[in-house]
This record gives C-alpha cells, structure tokens and sequence, in this order.
C-alpha cells in the first residue's frame, strides 16, 4: 500500500479517520432510534460543517419515511433510565464499530454493483471526492483526496483550498448552479436512496445557516423540539431564503485555521498539468480580450491573420497591450501575400497561440531566474494573472536571484524560440528598440477607451511601417506540388462552408436576443465553435452521422454604439443552436464576467475546447453527463475526461486552419511539410480524399455538419 505523504492511499486513509470521527460525535447527538437512517443516508457531505450534515441528512430521511420527530422513550424511573443510558451507548458504540469495519477495501469508482456492501463512511468519502471533482474542472480523484486529507473531510474548506490554490477570482455561494449539480452528483456517488429531496433540503439548511449552527449544539443529543424545526426548515419556500449566499462559506472559512496546509515543496504528482491548464483558461481571456479591442474592420479583414501567426502575450506590458501590438507589428512588417476576410477565428489557431504564449511566458521567466522550476514559474503566472512585471516583482520579493549579468533581449530571445515565433529576429529588435515606446501609447488608449478605433490601428501601423519597412519575401519557399495545392484549396473551401453554415445560425441567434431584449446586436467576430454537441449523450443522429447541437462562443456589440460609448466594447456571448434546424429555439445569453465563475460543459471538455459557458443556464453537456459519470452509467471516467481534454488542449493538430491560412511568401517550413506528407500519395488516394471532399463540402452548403 502506498504510504507516502502525497499518495491516494495515504490521503483516502487519513480522510476515513476524520470521516469516522465525525460519525461518532454525530451519533452522540442523534437519538438511538435515528440510527438506520443515519446508516442509509446520513452523509457528512453538504454545506455545513460535517457533523451537522450528518444530523440534518439523518433527520432528513427519517422524516421521509413518514416519521414526523418520533419523541425518544423516557425512563419511568432511575434504574430504569440507567439501563436504556447502557443501552443506548452500546448501540452507538455497535454502530461506529460497523462503520470502521465497513470502511475496509473499498473502491473510489462509480460502480454501483461493487459499492452494494459499501459502509456510509465510505460512501460519503466518494461523495466528498465527487463533488469536488464535478465542481472544479481538472481536479483528478487523487488531488481531491488530498484536498480531503488537508481540510480534515470537510467539503467547504476543501472548496476554499482549492479556491486559494486555483487562485480563482470567485468564492463559491450555495445559490451557484454549478454547486448545486456537483451536490446532485456526490449524492449520486454515494448511492443516496433520495437524491432530489437530499439537493432541495442542503440547499435550504444551508440558506439558514446561522439559525442551524445555533440550533444543533456541540454537545448533548438533540431533542424533539430541534427535529420539529429542522422539519419546518426542511418545507420552506425559495421566498423565504435567506440572501446571503456567502455565509456557508464564511462559517467554513472560520473552521480553517485548523486546516492550514503546510508549506511543502513537493509537487503532487499531476498538479502541473492542473496549472497549465488553468493557466491557459485565464490566457484564453485574454485573448478574448484583445480581439474585443480590435475594430472589427481591421481584425477581420487583416490582424486576424497576425493575432493567430505571431500575436503572442509576453513582452514588457500587460498581455492584451502585447498581443495587440505583436499582431499589428507581424501584419505590418510580413504582409499577406493574399488578404482574405473572416467573421469567425479558428478555434484550433487561437488555442495553439494560447498554448505558445504560455511556453514563451515560462521561458522568459526561466531565463530571468534560472533557478525557478517551471511549476514555480507557472504557479507566479497564476497568482499574477499572467502579468510578466508583477511576476518578476514577486519573485525578487521572494529571494529568488535574476541573473546577472543579464539583458532583457536574452530574455526575448528565449521566449520567442520556445513559442515558436515565425520571426524571433525581427522580434527581438522591435522588442528592444520601438516596442516600449508604442505600448506605453497602445496602453494609454485602452485605458481610457478600452476599444481602439480604426484611427487607432491605421496610426500603429502608420508608424511601425516608418521603423520597419515591410520585407520582401524570402526567395526559399518551394512551390507546392499537385497534391499539396489541391490539400490547400480544398481546405480553404471547406473552411469558408463551414464559417458560413455558422455565420448564418450565429445572427439568427442574434436577432431573437435582440428581439427578447428589445436592443439590435452586430456580430464582431465568432471566437469558439465545437460543432459536435450530441444530445443526451447520443454522439450521432440515428443513420445520419450528425450531431445535432453546436456551442460557441461570440462576440456581439450594440448595433449603433460608439467608441466613446459605455457598451462600446463588444460583450461576449454563449451559443447553443441547432445544426439541423435553425427554426429551432437558440439559447444565446451574454457571459458579462467570463474571468469569473462559468458553467461546466462534458463534451466541450472532452475535446479541449475553451468556450466559456453561462455559469445559470442550462444546456446540453452541463447536467446529465456529469451525473452518469458520478453513478457510473457513463463509461467516461472523470480522469479520462481529464486526459481527453489535456490531450486536445495541449497537443493540437491545426493542420486544416494552417492550410487556410498558407502563405507562399512566408510559410517555408509548412510547405516542405506539406510537400513531403503529400508527395507518396497515389492518384487512387487523391481520388477517395477529393470525393470525401466534396461530399463534406456539400453537406456544409446544406448547414449539416459532417462529422469528420
């Protein structure tokens, strides 16, 4: 068995024991004849401390057997009361007994058929760990269980821990959506006989939260008059809800002290590829970001091209004034041999930028501190919402040593190798020499205007053009092959079919928000699209190969605003449309905080696709998916969602949307690739791909899409 201080068993261990002794001192408040509901469903997950959770969830069941606060029996007389006071602990002391014993040899898996034998203890254990899991996106069942062993099993300082250590901008509330589908799922987990009424009535005790922890004491057992309130609190209507959602949280926060980590300087095994993603979830933003602050002239009609080849984050200002500037700077000094439009932005380009601005932030830092760990560079980024100036202040306040003698163009150098800059030459002199200069103005604008105008862009460009006179094409781009040209072009068409199938459900999703809000939207740009939304869980429409939903993500402004105008800035928007009918309902709702809290989706996660969804809406992928997993009816398991998604957010394949965006003056080094993947196929092969083709092109032209 593992014993290490980090591993599963270790942690599964420790937690059991806290587990156990809250059962004792539960059953030490709870009437003896309570104690079958306490086996069945007395579960010391939820939203109050979990000696109370144990009580209400007990209390709860109790009364949904039909028993309305049975009073417990009275001794008649001294020795009477004496023996039942004997009996009494003997009953407690068989129970916990059973319940240690029941705790043996378990598995954390969703497996119904082997968790039939498995002890309450134990069950709630999975609950905790399930919850924490549905709740926060990356967390593996390992890390949960650490996080169980350092909050002493108790879910809500679990939640504040991995809150701190996610250095997420939100505290949880009860009324979050998302929390009250993760109570849903550890109930599930934990085979709960009645899962609706356990969510409702939690959510209900925990509205009332200073009221309950005055109510069930710290000592003694309970008696009839605590179970005939906690009955009344059980049958309230939402209009009678406290409104402070924080307060369980702020009870659970006070129970922390006793649960402060340690600092260690062990890195839990997996924990770097948590922060890496989660990284990428705040860089994402910032895209985000930057794309809203290009006019949508000048973004869909040139800097697109820049923004997704060389418009990386690191550089001397914060990250959106970067990437902004590096984009209009690689348009300007490498213009297009061929200029084309857009109106959406290739999911798959902007991750894999994303992901290269990240590589080229760690190498930047790694080469100011050489001895920082990339954690420890990745874990500074975090803390420092990706700020390069904030995160060199903090590491200097912390001790650690910069390099000298030491230049910042190395530091340049380094990033732009490891992001992949198509021309960290050039980079580095414009980094050095105008770059600081043109941010601090770039900056400046943004701040007071947060949207640059066309003006804007043309006097960048105007300027750069003045220091760094547009290149020639290098003369070593090799001509494409027959094979290759055709690859290309049918790439390209099959990429201008599919923006048009969803320009077109985008607006039309559009014009029945405005039609709702009473306010007319234009769409900016489209940033995210996973097409392949399936509908309760069936991946495919029955003969057709389709899937029948698709999400996305856009960016929308009022039709008619100024720049100097409040609602000037484009406001990012959530999509579920039809692929099949667009008569069909949309769902389309502003994200007015997508930094903060946002809903969870599977099959966006499944495949590594970073759209933000509305943290209070439903939709498909949030609910179902989630709960089958939790009772095992889902043979996606919440680590193989973990490793699906890490695999197609980290290990991109752009290949088609770099056909799209192939330039003959520039992109030698695609063209070779190309070349030389296409340079073995025969006239048989090239036949059966231009068939597929066309066949996919023309099911786009319809507004069907074809999986691929």
């Amino acid at each position: 068995m593992d014993r290490r201080p980090e591993g599963i068993q270790h942690n599964k261990s420790v937690a059991l024991d806290h587990i156990h002794d809250y059962y004792k001192k539960a059953l030490d408040r709870l009437p003896p004849e309570l104690i079958p509901s306490l086996l069945e469903a007395g579960f010391c997950f939820g939203f109050l401390d979990p000696v109370s959770n144990i009580i209400s969830s007990t209390v709860s069941h109790e009364l949904g057997k039909g028993k309305k606060g049975k009073r417990p029996r009275r001794a008649t007389s001294s020795t009477k009361k004496s023996t039942i006071e004997v009996e009494n602990r003997r009953a407690r002391y068989k129970t916990i007994s059973e319940i240690i014993e029941s705790s043996k040899d378990f598995s954390m898996a969703p497996n119904r058929s082997k968790s039939e034998g498995a002890g309450i203890a134990v069950r709630s254990l999975r609950g905790l760990a399930t919850f924490l899991t549905s709740y926060f996106r990356y967390l593996t069942i390992q890390d949960a269980l650490r996080y169980l062993r350092l909050s002493k099993a108790d879910l809500l300082v679990a939640v504040h821990l991995i809150e701190e250590d996610y250095c997420s901008t939100y505290t949880f509330t009860i009324h979050d959506m998302t929390a009250k589908i993760s109570l849903g799922c550890a109930a599930t987990s934990a085979m709960h006989p009645g899962v609706p009424a356990f969510v409702s009535r939690s959510l209900l005790l925990a509205s009332h939260v200073d009221e309950v922890s005055n109510l069930l004491p710290t000592k003694g057992c309970i008696g009839h008059s605590t179970i005939k309130r906690l009955s009344e609190l059980f049958t309230l209507t939402n209009d009678m809800i406290d409104d402070d959602p924080r307060r369980p949280m702020q009870h659970a926060i006070s129970r922390m002290q006793r649960c402060r980590k340690k600092k260690t300087t062990v890195v839990p095994a997996g924990l770097d590829y948590t922060l890496k993603l989660l990284l990428l979830d705040k860089i994402h933003v910032l895209y985000l970001k930057a794309i809203s602050s290009i006019p949508r002239h000048e973004l869909c009609s040139r800097h697109h091209r820049g923004l997704l080849k060389a418009g990386h984050c690191y550089g001397p200002f914060d990250p959106v004034t970067n990437i902004i500037l590096s984009a209009i700077w690689y348009d300007t000094v490498f213009p297009a041999e061929r200029e084309f439009e857009v109106e959406m932005i290739s999911t798959k380009k902007l991750a894999r930028i994303e992901c290269l601005s990240l590589e080229g932030l760690v190498a930047y830092i790694l080469a100011l501190f050489p001895a920082l760990s990339t954690y420890q560079a990745m874990r500074y980024l975090l803390i420092n919402n990706v700020q390069l100036d904030m995160v060199i202040m903090r590491a200097k306040e912390d001790g650690h040593d910069q390099r000298f003698p030491f230049s910042q163009s190395e530091a340049f150098d380094a990033a732009s190798l490891a992001a992949c800059h198509p021309s960290p030459t050039e980079l580095l002199e414009f980094a050095t020499t105008v770059m600081p200069v043109m941010g601090e103005t770039l900056h400046s604008t943004l701040k007071v205007n947060r949207m640059l105008s066309s003006r804007d862009v043309c006097l960048i460009s105007e300027t750069l053009s003045q220091k760094f006179p547009p290149s020639k094409s290098p003369k070593l781009v090799p001509d494409l092959n027959m094979h290759a040209s055709n690859i290309i072009a049918g790439k390209r068409m099959k990429f201008k079919a599919f923006q048009s199938a969803i320009v077109k459900r985008v607006k039309a999703a559009l014009f029945r928000y405005s039609q709702r809000v009473g306010q007319e939207y234009e769409l900016h740009v489209i940033c995210d699209v996973n097409a392949e939304i399936p509908e309760h869980g069936i991946c495919y429409i029955p003969g057709d190969y389709k899937y029948p939903f698709s999400h996305m993500n856009i960016l929308a402004k009022r039709k008619g605003s100024q720049i100097a105008d409040a609602d000037a800035v484009p406001t990012l928007f959530f999509i579920e449309c039809s692929n099949i009918d667009e008569d069909v309902a949309s769902l389309c709702c502003p994200i007015l905080e997508p930094s903060k809290v946002a809903g969870r989706c599977f099959h966006c996660e499944c495949e590594g696709i970073k759209i933000i969804h509305p943290p209070s809406e439903t939709y498909h992928g949030r609910c179902t998916e989630f709960e089958d997993m939790a009772s095992g009816k889902n043979p996606v398991s919440n680590e193989e969602l973990i490793s699906q998604g890490k695999y197609g957010t980290l290990f991109i394949d752009t290949m088609e949307d770099d056909c799209v965006y192939f330039d003959s003056a520039w992109d030698g080094d695609f063209a070779v690739s190309i070349n030389e993947m296409e340079q073995d196929r025969n006239e048989e092969e090239d036949f059966t791909w231009l068939k597929k083709e066309t066949q996919e092109l023309m099911a786009y032209n319809r507004g069907l899409f074809v999986n691929s």
